[in-house]
């Protein structure tokens, strides 16, 4: 009786130790705040923009996209006219829509739930896993890298389209919106907290375990 007594105190004291754990949820809570603003914000604010001058005339027009927009780009009235392959155009368009914005949807939902369970269920353990994977996916910062890949050559690529004599007539150029220096800010963030949650859940199942086999040994008659 004394030794089951003893296996219950050292479970009850690894839970305890577990829930001060939580003394600090606000921080995990402030950071997810932090995150999501950040993602909602920087996918409404302008990713890039597109300036033309008109040719002879002194006239000129700025196009610019959000995240959003950017996709719907792939698949507006001007896009899909006379588009040969708009099968793959609509794949490429699900491919973007998943990949940008519902997998870290996904992911933030589904650390919001992780952080609800207070680390106490085992299935909160396999919550956090899947995150994780989910994650790896995500292309927020795969974007942001070919954004900046793309910036950096759009002049090269428009004077091999237009060729020496027709430069003067196609004078496009592309810049970086504020977008993009948003999404930076919550791509560090993101991943910072990500990788934090799977070092706490970690280190969290690895001294629960060490309980449960110190209670095993005192219980033990030997």
């Amino acid at each position: 009786m004394h030794e089951r007594k003893v296996g219950l105190a050292g479970q009850v004291s690894q839970d305890e130790k577990k829930r001060l754990s939580f003394s600090q949820l606000w921080i995990s809570v402030l950071v997810i705040l932090t995150a999501i603003g950040l993602y909602a914000w920087g996918i409404t604010s302008e990713l890039v923009y597109f300036t033309s001058v008109g040719g002879e005339s002194e006239g000129f027009c700025v196009k610019s996209h959000n995240l959003v927009q950017l996709g719907n780009s792939l698949i507006n009235d001007i896009s899909m006219t006379g588009n040969s392959a708009a099968g793959q155009t609509w794949f490429l368009y699900l491919v973007y829509v998943v990949l940008n914005l519902m997998l870290p949807i996904i992911t933030h939902l589904m650390q919001i739930i992780y952080i609800a369970g207070h680390f106490r269920s085992k299935r909160m353990e396999s919550v956090i896993h899947f995150a994780s994977a989910i994650w790896c996916f995500a292309c927020i910062e795969v974007l942001l890298i070919a954004t900046f890949g793309v910036n950096s050559k759009f002049g090269q690529f428009i004077h091999n389209v237009s060729g020496i004599q027709d430069e003067d007539f196609l004078d496009i150029s592309m810049g970086l919106g504020n977008g993009v220096y948003i999404l930076i800010a919550y791509s560090v963030v993101a991943c910072g907290f990500q990788f934090s949650l799977g070092k706490i859940n970690d280190s969290s199942t690895q001294s629960t375990s060490k309980g449960a086999n110190m209670g095993e040994e005192e219980s033990d008659p030997m």
